[in-house]
């Protein structure tokens, strides 16, 4: 890894590392930071600060908490800016706890038993591999517009087939055991923003998921995230492209399971292209989504959805228009 980084030795290996990911993220970091020394915990932890050449002061901020923490914190500084999925990795890589949580610094928790509860957890089972728990939805400016996010499943026991169907865990509500991270393909560092589904994928291939009926953690939605302000249209395609290479990391028994999924992705993917008027990709991704899965998975919606892209897309050559430009 490029960079350098600030730290101290500590006294005891920790239990618990904390990875805070940022990027231009200085007037949040603070709260971050404050949330997790806040946690009411009888193991040591570690905060491992992994910023990606913020251009704002967020470096500063890092290092004036490790200045005053200098025996938990850790700052991983950079010279050039890596991506989020590089720098996402190199911040797991310099965890050292049995355990890892993933906080992005614009994120935090709200529940200062949340790391005792967690390593409870998955210290009472060793075959669970990933914990997590609800949390709230808030704007920047402090209001809530969820109460309950995290997955669309109950709270509960899961295996790697609910996993496979929708990411059902958010970065600031999951604690993992350190070290997954380092099976990711090379496809994942090519990835434009989703870090975490194929970490979750790794660990559910060797245990259960666990999720908690608590709510511990407020997810904010900053206008400049790299997922979570992005379209609707971005965020279809870019699932898509998961489920085009996911399959080269789980059994093969999964794999009519992520085709089916990944055909719904390109049927919403022809529909939007075609609300924006661009019908030959609308058809073509219509045709992804009618070659995905098996013949008979989804034929009602996937025919209706390659019939629609063929006529629309018929309908504008007759008329002679033009396709907008791609992006």
């Amino acid at each position: 890894m490029e960079g350098q980084e600030n730290s101290t030795p500590q006294h005891h290996a920790p239990l618990v590392s904390v990875s805070v990911t940022s990027y231009n993220l200085a007037q949040w970091l603070p709260r971050a930071l404050d949330s997790i020394l806040a946690q009411l915990t009888t193991f040591p932890i570690e905060i491992v600060i992994g910023d990606d050449c913020s251009r704002d002061a967020s470096v500063k901020v890092a290092q004036s908490y490790w200045e005053q923490h200098p025996h938990v914190i850790r700052v991983l500084e950079r010279s050039k800016n890596v991506g989020i999925q590089r720098n996402t990795y190199e911040t797991l890589d310099a965890c050292r706890g049995k355990y890892t949580a993933w906080l992005d610094a614009d994120d935090y928790w709200t529940d200062p038993e949340k790391l005792a509860i967690q390593v409870e957890t998955l210290e009472s089972d060793p075959t669970i591999s990933l914990c997590g728990h609800f949390a709230r939805e808030v704007t920047v400016d402090g209001k809530v517009s969820r109460l309950r996010i995290a997955a669309s499943v109950a709270p509960g026991r899961y295996g790697i087939d609910e996993l496979l169907r929708h990411n059902v865990m958010i970065t600031p509500a999951a604690m993992f055991r350190t070290g997954i991270h380092r099976q990711v393909p090379a496809w994942y560092f090519q990835l434009k923003s989703m870090s975490d589904w194929p970490l979750w994928v790794l660990a559910a291939r060797s245990g259960d998921i666990v999720l908690l009926d608590r709510v511990m953690a407020d997810y904010m939605l900053t206008p400049n995230s790299s997922f979570t302000s992005q379209s609707s249209l971005f965020r279809h395609t870019n699932e898509a492209e998961f489920y085009e290479l996911v399959e080269s990391i789980i059994p093969s028994q999964w794999h009519s399971l992520v085709r089916a999924e990944k055909g719904k992705r390109y049927e919403s993917i022809a529909y939007l292209l075609r609300k924006q008027g661009d019908f030959t990709a609308s058809r073509e991704a219509a045709v992804k989504a009618f070659c995905s899965p098996s013949l008979t998975d989804n034929l009602g919606s996937k025919m209706k959805a390659l019939l629609a892209a063929v006529v629309r897309e018929a309908e504008w050559r007759l008329k002679g228009a033009q396709s907008p430009s791609r992006k």
